[in-house]
């Protein structure tokens, strides 16, 4: 609630009377963008977005996230759709994972606000391993998502999930799957199967490209040229800098070999 809206749950600790300042209750944390120029998150509370087209496993996983049962008849998921639970790590810390399901038919409109993805820390895209069609959605909404990130400046760690992996793989997506990972600069996709529980110790792995919000960026074709021409940009800078501080220093120097010759004379 209070990751969500914090102005209201605000109003609610001064509604129900809480004795002492409710402000103190609040930790604020440093901004995402600071994050990935430090290189790390401190962040105890992670948000994820999740991804996907219908019926590719984006409610299975929330179910599992909060120890739900898997449920095989396939139900369209309608209005918003949360799950949270708290995370034991390796090294002994826990952090509190929240996930919001992406229905499909929303990601456009939702693209539409620039600030979107400012309160994502990670983003999971789910796709069914054993249908191309899902598939190629997804790969859709991965491109889309990431061109969004680059445009409005909130790009964000993410992670690729390949679902009902008890089904017989579709033998396209395997190495489809594993060339646009590379291609866009994101590790190769998890395989988990909520049917059977094996998920792979996913929400720890999400976690853990949380926590380095500095890679597994995806990057689009326009923004590699977009970065190219910026880098060139900068080194034709500092070349023309370079220039000009020789010539200066040259100009310096003929005008003290003048002011010297012309005192010996």
């Amino acid at each position: 609630m209070t990751l969500m809206d914090p102005v209201k749950s605000l109003a609610y600790l001064i509604y129900i009377g809480y004795p002492g300042d409710p402000v103190s209750v609040f930790h604020v944390t440093r901004r995402r963008r600071l994050d990935r120029k430090r290189l790390n998150s401190h962040r105890n509370v992670f948000q994820c977005f999740v991804f996907g087209p219908g019926n590719a496993g984006k409610s299975a996983l929330l179910n599992a996230l909060i120890g739900r049962p898997f449920v095989e008849k396939y139900t369209p998921t309608k209005g918003d759709h949360y799950a949270t639970n708290v995370i034991d790590m390796s090294e002994g810390a826990n952090k509190i994972l929240v996930m919001r399901e992406i229905l499909e038919d929303a990601v456009h409109k939702l693209l539409e606000n620039k600030e979107f993805l400012s309160p994502c820390d990670v983003a999971v895209f789910v796709y069914d391993s054993s249908d191309e069609a899902s598939w190629r959605k997804t790969a859709e909404l991965l491109v889309e998502v990431a061109t969004h990130a680059e445009n409005s400046g909130f790009e964000v760690p993410c992670v690729m999930v390949a679902a009902k992996d008890d089904l017989d793989p579709h033998p396209v997506l395997i190495t489809d799957s594993a060339r646009v990972s590379q291609d866009m600069g994101v590790e190769s996709p998890i395989t988990v199967s909520m049917k059977l529980g094996d998920i792979s110790n996913l929400f720890r792995r999400i976690i853990n490209v949380a926590q380095r919000p500095h890679l597994s960026i995806p990057e689009t074709e326009a923004g590699k040229n977009h970065k190219q021409y910026r880098r060139l940009v900068n080194r034709s800078l500092m070349f023309v800098s370079v220039g000009a501080a020789v010539t200066v220093v040259g100009i310096a120097a003929y005008r003290m070999y003048a002011v010297r010759k012309h005192s010996s004379g």
